[in-house]
């Protein structure tokens, strides 16, 4: 079965609207603005690609959106509210991410179990987890079909490139999110 097949997120209704509302980013320390005032709605359901040469900001749009980086000027909203300045930990409530290197999505030096517990939410850096936890993350695991179910005390780092690529997916959408 196909990864994207797999019923990760529980069943509701998802339609969410993206706006960037007059952003502009400069890097720190220069004038040249890589994004310059851009307008932009992405609506539930729309399909969009960023085109660009190398260093055209596509991937600074993404990191404003996701907050890895902070826009110059403007807002960004998501569904009507301003999350432009919302802390990383509530924005990682409603916008999950997948990077390029799924190790910059995971703790490589925990366990699969330690990266899902945080991901879910169900804990902080020393919480116990329980029984019923273990048995949510092995279901979900399982949905993966590559036996992570049965390797929940490995650490991430000892993953393969593919391993690592979906279980970094499923964490993503631990929270279901609302934007992906």
């Amino acid at each position: 079965m196909p990864l994207l097949d797999l019923p990760l997120l529980p069943e509701r209704h998802v339609g969410h609207t993206i706006e960037l509302r007059d952003v502009s980013f400069a890097y720190p320390g220069t004038t040249r603005r890589v994004i310059d005032h851009l307008n932009l709605t992405i609506h539930a359901g729309e399909t969009i690609a960023l085109v660009g040469l190398n260093g055209s900001g596509k991937t600074t749009l993404i990191k404003l959106i996701t907050r890895l980086y902070d826009p110059t000027e403007g807002e960004i909203l998501l569904d009507g509210r301003d999350i432009t300045w919302m802390p990383a930990h509530k924005r990682s409530r409603v916008i999950g991410q997948l990077f390029q290197d799924p190790l910059k999505g995971s703790a490589p030096h925990m366990s699969i179990e330690e990266n899902l517990t945080l991901a879910s939410g169900r804990g902080g850096w020393f919480s116990t987890v329980t029984r019923k936890d273990r048995e949510i993350f092995r279901e979900r695991l399982r949905l993966l079909g590559m036996g992570l179910e049965d390797r929940m005390d490995q650490p991430v780092g000892l993953l393969s490139g593919g391993q690592r690529q979906a279980l970094t997916l499923l964490m993503a959408t631990f929270s279901n999110p609302q934007l992906l």
